[in-house]
């Protein structure tokens, strides 16, 4: 898995390089919006963290000239620009994942991980965790065979906890993973997501609650 970091504070990118060479990942980093914007159109990667802040050419104006090429590499943007609006404009831009700054090293690894994974279930037609199957683009899910219609919103939940299955995903994790869609869910919003979601899916797979911590998805009884 190869990864560029596109970072110009030097000390992060490499605690970064450090933790996700560590992780298994292969990584080029860089510290200029224009160096990146070369890299990205000679090499290929399985992933690209990018903070916003850069010199000499904006991370928005290197992920926009990225998704102009129509080159649907995954981007972790990784910036102090943690508002919402900043948020929003990083994800309509084509961003796949947004961390703000200070973030934990492990999460930025977690995150980095899922995007990758999702990129490459993606290129399948469906995700799938025991009985459950959610094809690509569909706005129903397959439980044990059946036929499931979902909301819009249950189906992004949905999607990111299959994205994530057999790891722990938090409340903040899904609210930020909506956020370019809506900014006003909120923690009760996602726990009522979660409980329409175990009601339609029934034994197919097991959503359950990690108390104080998130949530977990697996194959449950379904699993080998």
């Amino acid at each position: 898995m190869k990864v560029l970091i596109v970072e110009d504070n030097n000390n992060l990118a490499s605690s970064m390089t450090t933790f996700l060479t560590e992780a298994g990942f292969q990584v080029e980093a860089c510290d200029d919006g224009q160096a990146a914007e070369q890299w990205l159109r000679h090499l290929s990667f399985d992933l690209v963290l990018l903070d916003l802040g850069l010199p000499n050419l904006d991370g928005i104006q290197v992920l926009r000239r990225l998704r102009a090429r129509h080159d649907n590499t995954p981007v972790l943007i990784i910036s102090a620009r943690g508002d919402l609006d900043q948020r929003v404009l990083g994800l309509e831009e084509g961003a796949d994942d947004y961390l703000g700054k200070p973030f934990s090293l492990l999460e930025v690894v977690a995150r980095a991980k899922a995007l990758v994974r999702r990129a490459k279930q993606f290129g399948e037609s469906s995700l799938q965790c025991g009985g459950l199957v959610l094809p690509q683009d569909s706005p129903s899910v397959l439980a044990n065979g059946e036929t499931v219609a979902l909301h819009r919103r249950e189906r992004e939940v949905l999607e990111y906890l299959l994205i994530n299955q057999g790891r722990l995903v938090s409340k903040n994790q899904i609210i930020d993973r909506l956020s370019d869609l809506d900014d006003a869910i909120t923690h009760s919003a996602v726990e009522t997501y979660i409980s329409r979601l175990r009601k339609k899916i029934g034994n197919a797979a097991q959503l359950r609650t990690v108390r104080g911590l998130g949530y977990l998805l697996d194959a449950g009884n379904h699993g080998p």
